[in-house]
């Protein structure tokens, strides 16, 4: 009980980490006296990519001992698990594109709205934006919703469950205009289970980090090519 209470108290803690991490770096331009809103735009995503880096080096130091371990049996089993985490993203990616175009054809809403800020970040930052989607994001997401929240739950469906649910409310909360927009917690959250279900039936979180930065990166990376190239 004692440990599981430890474990829930250090999610909790890294969780709010990760929450004000962007509210945390405006201290200074408000003591400065300077217009955080009026820099440049690749400031400001710098200064979010800085913040985001300090995040994920707390991160790695709170969990070094279990990256070390992880890492290292990884490398060892890199092709079976290469294979499971290629099957289980394919899964998540196939739901995720199901419940996409469901939800446009029978709501009002056709895009997510976090699809949106993301696409408009990459427009004007193009560069900084790539580094902070496909690279930073992915391994703070990994660690926080994956290990860090679903060590909380000894049965692994529950947490498959709940760790999905709480990635799609995540990336939906924070731009939502419509209560329709609630609806892509399920698309979000397919992928989130994917992830979950890659990391319970290895027990190596390098593996949803792995693909959870292929699927950032790909798109990222189409969109940067179809639209600001």
């Amino acid at each position: 009980m004692l440990e599981r209470i430890k474990k829930i108290f250090l999610f909790i803690s890294l969780f709010l980490l990760f929450l004000l991490s962007d509210l945390i770096y405006l201290v200074p331009f408000k003591l400065l006296n300077i217009n955080y809103d009026k820099l440049n735009y690749n400031l400001q995503v710098l200064c979010s990519l800085t913040a985001s880096l300090i995040v994920s080096l707390i991160i790695v130091l709170v969990y070094r001992k279990y990256l070390k371990k992880c890492f290292k049996d990884y490398t060892r089993n890199f092709s079976k698990y290469f294979d499971i985490g290629m099957k289980s993203w394919f899964v998540g990616l196939a739901l995720m594109c199901f419940f996409n175009v469901l939800i446009s054809l029978l709501t009002p809403v056709h895009d997510a709205n976090n699809e949106v800020l993301v696409q408009n970040m990459l427009k004007e930052a193009p560069l900084l934006s790539f580094i902070s989607a496909s690279l930073i994001a992915p391994f703070e997401e990994e660690m926080l919703f994956r290990k860090s929240f679903g060590d909380i739950f000894k049965n692994k469906y529950v947490m498959i469950l709940a760790s999905g649910f709480l990635f799609g409310f995540l990336h939906v909360i924070f731009s939502l205009k419509t209560p329709w927009d609630l609806l892509y917690i399920i698309p979000y959250g397919s992928l989130g289970g994917a992830f979950a279900y890659s990391l319970r039936k290895t027990n190596n979180i390098f593996l949803p980090i792995t693909f959870h930065m292929l699927h950032n990166g790909i798109l990222t990376l189409t969109y940067i090519f179809l639209t600001v190239i």
